[in-house]
């Protein structure tokens, strides 16, 4: 009786540890396609009788991969970041022998001045005249509009980043607590430890991080640069939307605990990441196009402006065609004007829809008596036309902060500037190519260590449910016998 007892104690429990592992496996095949979801394992012990026994529920995770993972992760945010920026940027550009492009306008220009030249007395090519005019500026503006909403997408994107950490800090936090709590069930656990590693996961999307391993399953968090993110407790991590109202000027950063973490002077900086790409494109990439619009610009309100043309000049030089917030001052050579393309306008004067005279681009005057070129009033007057087309084609003093040079003339500008943005934008997409190649490795190594493969999971299911029928086998056994045992004693 003592041998079937035991056999029979042996059996029940291959049953129920087999019924559990069923269960688990189940669970597995279940959430397969949960990409949140970590595969389960429920770990057999055998106690001081010999028979099996069901033990914790463990997760078939693995550290450094969900690091590497981690890291792609926040690479291939950042380059997504990069790439639509670069794309909005790339929409003001065109191709530069392409209506709606800077070069194409600034071309149709000194076409209209070299017509213009050869008739000097038709309204129709003075009309022509400030109609490439008028287009060239609005293209500028068009541009700088774009730009200035590009930036201000990015500081709102930052403000959004931001408080998305802040919040999944805080549900960490709850969650880490709960894990190296006394939490009742190993399954309860293992089912927090993925929702926190989602939760990191999802952390690493804003800025690259890393993490450690603490005692009772606990993390810790830091940025790549070395700043606590978390440890046992949320550290607080602020930033202050950004009034843009300079075209050029710096935002705002961000800090972790009161570390500065982005922009000039900050000890530990942020790497990777939506942050730190929304960053760089606010004060970096987005301000360079724009000192590059102004710089045109710029070129543009000096060329046509006016001089005193008394036999002795004694008034200073004044915009003419194009003005712009400070007119009739002239900006100063070979220095940026900031958010100038922007603020570049047809002056009214030569505007014939508002009581205007395009001649006065022929003529000058538009400042007074004294900038008058054309003293004579000849309808065959060449001389102001003909120095406006040379000057547009002869080199100019940009400023060198621009980053294009400084010798070239104003459409070999214009069309370097539309080739460093093409530029850029195409190495960012080669750059996305290789994150998204680097993020879809990693996450396949992590899917093969720590997820789902059904059929793996349904060839142990198949194991245990004959693991289960041979401990079945052995009660049925046990039960004859002992029926049989019981009618021998009758």
């Amino acid at each position: 009786m003592v041998g079937l007892s035991t056999a029979l104690s042996s059996a029940l429990s291959g049953l129920v540890a087999t019924s559990g592992q069923s269960a688990v496996v189940s669970r597995n095949v279940a959430r397969a396609n949960d990409e949140d979801y970590t595969r389960k394992i429920l770990n057999l012990t055998t106690d001081f009788s010999g028979e099996a026994r069901a033990g914790n529920i463990v997760r078939a995770a693995e550290h450094r991969l969900s690091e590497t993972a981690n890291l792609s992760n926040s690479a291939l945010a950042g380059q997504l970041v990069f790439n639509q920026a670069l794309e909005g940027l790339s929409s003001t550009i065109g191709d530069p022998e392409v209506d709606g492009s800077l070069g194409w306008s600034i071309n149709q220009l000194q076409s209209a001045l070299v017509e213009f030249e050869a008739r000097p007395d038709s309204m129709i090519y003075a009309s022509q005249s400030f109609a490439a005019a008028s287009e060239l500026a609005r293209h500028l503006n068009d541009s700088s509009s774009v730009i200035s909403n590009i930036r201000s997408q990015a500081d709102s994107d930052i403000a959004a980043s931001v408080k998305n950490v802040n919040q999944l800090l805080s549900e960490i936090q709850d969650l880490n607590t709960q894990i190296t709590g006394p939490v009742a069930e190993s399954s309860t656990r293992a089912e927090l430890m993925d929702r926190r590693d989602a939760a990191v996961r999802k952390l690493s999307e804003e800025f690259g991080i890393r993490t450690a391993e603490k005692p009772n399953n606990g993390i810790a968090i830091y940025t790549q640069g070395g700043v606590t993110l978390f440890d046992v407790s949320a550290r607080s991590v602020t930033f202050q939307p950004t009034n843009l109202s300079s075209a050029t000027g710096s935002g705002n950063n961000v800090f972790v605990d009161g570390v500065q973490v982005t922009g000039v002077g900050a000890p530990m900086p942020l790497k990777e990441g939506k942050i730190t790409a929304n960053i760089q494109v606010r004060d970096k990439i987005a301000v360079a196009y724009q000192r590059q619009l102004d710089e045109v610009a710029r070129v543009l309100v000096i060329s046509f402006s006016e001089q005193d043309q008394s036999v002795a000049p004694s008034r200073p030089d004044a915009t003419g065609l194009f003005r712009y917030e400070n007119s009739p001052i002239v900006p100063g050579l070979s220095t940026i004007h900031s958010g100038l393309a922007a603020e570049i306008r047809i002056d009214d004067a030569f505007d014939p829809n508002r009581g205007g005279n395009p001649l006065l681009i022929r003529d000058g005057g538009k400042n007074g008596p004294s900038y008058v070129y054309n003293s004579s009033n000849l309808s065959g007057y060449q001389l102001r036309l003909n120095a406006l087309t040379v000057g547009l084609n002869g080199p100019q003093s940009f400023d060198l902060t621009a980053g294009l040079g400084s010798n070239l003339n104003l459409k070999s500008f214009a069309n370097s500037s539309a080739s460093s943005i093409e530029q850029l934008r195409s190495d960012t997409a080669r750059k996305l190519d290789q994150a998204q190649a680097l993020h879809q490795r990693s996450t396949d190594a992590v899917s093969r260590k720590s997820g789902v493969n059904i059929d793996e999971e349904m060839a142990t299911l198949l194991s245990l449910e004959k693991s289960y029928q041979a401990s079945a086998k052995v009660m049925t056994s046990i039960d004859q016998m002992l029926s049989t045992l019981m009618q021998i004693v009758r």
